[in-house]
């Protein structure tokens, strides 16, 4: 496996210091936090997790997910004061939502070709006034691309992440996670991988719809 690129970096003692307060503060902010579908989550290997995005602590529920770091693909304008200080070392890394870098998309493909667990935003930001925005193809073609430069690689397992707040993400609401099954490119190959990606983005769509309704 490559190292890691720089810029998604985490900084040992500030994680697991930081790692049981902050699991300790959302089961004090919150009621109950339960989840559905553990068992679909990969133990190791590269994977890419998708989830729904509802709220700004979306990243943090989803932290609870893994006992390592995950790495967050972050819209750039998070990346501002002590709070882009923070983050920055806790392995997230800036995205241009409307115009995406070549340097991003390294970026997380050097991650995935590291053995790490991403995490990508599939609808690119927070959207509240519908259950899902409909999807573009970016998360895909990123995966394809990854899996492209990992030969002893089949495939790269995505992972659509529901989430619901209950009633809404304010205190003591409960957070319900539903996780799918994993998604996988070449069960939705077609004749290019424009097309691919198509069909896999159709596939995450669905799923994370299913899932937010099984909640």
């Amino acid at each position: 496996m490559k190292s890691l690129p720089p810029a998604a970096s985490v900084m040992p003692w500030l994680y697991w210091t930081l790692f049981p307060v902050h699991r300790i503060f959302l089961s004090l902010y919150f009621g109950q936090i339960i989840f559905q579908g553990y068992e679909n989550l990969p133990e190791s290997g590269p994977v890419v997790l998708a989830p729904k995005h509802f709220s700004r602590w979306d990243p943090l529920v989803i932290s609870l997910l893994s006992t390592e770091p995950l790495r967050f693909m972050t819209n750039a304008n998070q990346f501002e004061g002590f709070q882009g200080w923070l983050i920055e070392r806790l392995g997230a890394f800036p995205v241009d939502l409307n115009h995406p870098t070549v340097s991003t998309m390294r970026c997380a493909i050097e991650l995935l070709q590291a053995g790490k667990k991403l995490v990508m935003f599939p609808e690119g930001g927070i959207v509240r006034d519908q259950p899902l925005r409909p999807l573009k193809t970016g998360l895909a073609r990123l995966v394809l691309q990854a899996e492209a430069k990992i030969p002893e690689c089949v495939a790269i397992p995505i992972v659509p992440i529901a989430i619901r707040y209950d009633p809404s993400a304010n205190p003591c609401a409960s957070i319900l996670i539903n996780i799918s099954s994993p998604l996988y490119s070449h069960a939705y190959r077609q004749e290019n991988d424009k097309q691919t990606a198509v069909a896999l983005t159709q596939a995450l769509q669905d799923s994370l719809l299913q899932g937010l309704e099984n909640i």
